[in-house]
């Protein structure tokens, strides 16, 4: 088995548990609009950064649509993550998102021509249902949460499909720079409203922008290059699983043991897909027309 993949799967595993503390600077006193143009912001200008440093400061000459794309669905995603969570529960925003990824593993094979093990999606379905114990939605929500996450779901399943050829070709770093680019002329409004009001704020906004967005997306994008999207949306359900652990740790929200039963489904899914995706990477085919 390669090195590569198992780095990638396990620095993917890193950032879906630190991705899982976002919730915690949303529900934060910061507008969600202002919250997701600096997001993107911040990690755009962390990457650009780096590749200027790096001599490797230009437009990329392939998948311009994928990029443009790709960052527009970004911009939806962030956006309508953040307005779920200030409008319903976490638990429900995440549920719903997390169909996304279901979605996406769904459709690879016939639109990306990915051909991944059965133990892959075996473990998809006990990720699943991990997060489904975890979260379990209740009734306490709002008609605007409840199609924001739906957006927030939709577009993340959509951004997993038509960017996953563009990172392969690109690599992470080229990737996630332009996406994230895309992302905040998008946003761009947002962003100048956040700079002058939320100023107090800038310790968290720096964390979420610069680590959990710049570097983080570097490490996605790759792992993404490197491994089955199904492999990818396993070791992803890592990020709920750990909000409820965070939540604990800062929230004073004891999970029950229904939730940690679906916290060791989430891990064992994890464990199960990552071992089987990365030994089926090199089937992995994209057709020419894509």
């Amino acid at each position: 088995m390669s090195r590569a993949p198992v780095a990638a799967a396990l620095l993917l595993a890193v950032v879906a548990i630190a991705w899982g503390a976002i919730p915690l600077i949303v529900r934060g006193d910061v507008p969600w609009q202002q919250l997701a143009a600096a997001r993107v912001w911040l990690g755009a200008a962390t990457l650009l950064t780096v590749l200027a440093l790096r001599g490797n400061l230009r437009v990329p000459t392939v998948h311009r649509w994928r990029i443009a794309v790709s960052g527009t669905l970004l911009a939806v995603h962030w956006a309508s993550f953040f307005l779920a969570i200030t409008e319903t529960t976490v638990a429900i925003a995440l549920a719903v998102l997390y169909l996304g990824p279901v979605t996406a593993s769904a459709l690879a094979p016939r639109l990306l021509g990915e051909r991944v093990c059965p133990q892959v999606y075996v473990g998809l379905a006990l990720a699943f249902g991990g997060v489904l114990m975890v979260v379990r939605p209740s009734g306490d929500t709002s008609a605007a949460g409840l199609v924001a996450a739906v957006v927030s779901g939709a577009t993340i399943a959509a951004l997993m499909l038509v960017a996953k050829p563009a990172a392969e070709a690109l690599g992470g770093l080229v990737f996630a720079a332009g996406k994230l680019t895309v992302a905040a002329v998008v946003l761009a409004p947002w962003a100048f409203v956040a700079a002058r009001d939320s100023a107090e704020h800038w310790p968290e906004l720096l964390v979420l922008g610069v680590l959990l967005t710049g570097i983080a997306n570097v490490v996605y994008w790759r792992g993404m290059k490197l491994l089955p999207v199904a492999g990818v949306s396993v070791l992803m359900y890592l990020e709920p699983a750990s909000a409820v652990v965070w939540a604990m740790l800062f929230l004073e929200e004891t999970p029950d043991l229904l939730a940690w039963a679906g916290i060791a489904l989430i891990v064992a899914g994890g464990v199960l897909a990552a071992g089987n995706a990365t030994r089926a990477e090199e089937e992995i085919v994209v057709p020419a027309a894509l």
